[in-house]
């Protein structure tokens, strides 16, 4: 095996030459990217309330009207399936993202009315709440109620 006299030189050189190019030309490129708002998202309501909503809001009755119609779409319903739309819940999760908790009753062969709860995550990416356009479904989630 030959070795050159310079080859621990020319890894040292090596070496420095990524650290500068990282140091003055990645690094700066990055932190440019960073402290730009292009991972931002601008909150599109500065009052909205975020948590657990005690009080049904217009807009939280669209959300759920959303859930249910991807409930009937997805679920895998029997067409006498009764939704118990007044025992939601809603939780506002900010830029106009809500978590709708509701149930649904059904008649299964041989056990009876069942009662099955259901939860969906929708958001708001219109501008008008009332049209189905507007939102999209970001989750949805099917339960047995506990006994």
């Amino acid at each position: 095996m030959i070795r050159s006299k310079y080859s621990v030189l020319y890894l040292i050189l090596f070496i420095g030459g990524l650290y500068m190019l990282q140091e003055k030309a990645i690094m700066p490129l990055v932190m440019s990217v960073v402290k730009s708002e292009v991972f931002f998202e601008k909150p599109i309501e500065e009052n909205e309330p975020l948590g657990k909503l005690d009080a049904k809001t217009e807009r939280t009755g669209y959300a759920l009207a959303h859930c249910r119609k991807e409930v009937k779409d997805k679920g895998d319903l029997p067409d006498n399936v009764e939704f118990l739309d007044d025992q939601y819940e809603a939780w506002a999760l900010g830029n106009r993202q809500y978590l709708i908790r509701s149930s649904v009753r059904l008649v299964e062969p041989g056990k009876g009315p069942v009662v099955k709860l259901y939860a969906c995550t929708v958001r708001m990416t219109g501008e008008d709440q009332a049209s189905p356009d507007s939102w999209t479904t970001l989750g949805l989630d099917f339960n047995p109620e506990a006994e």
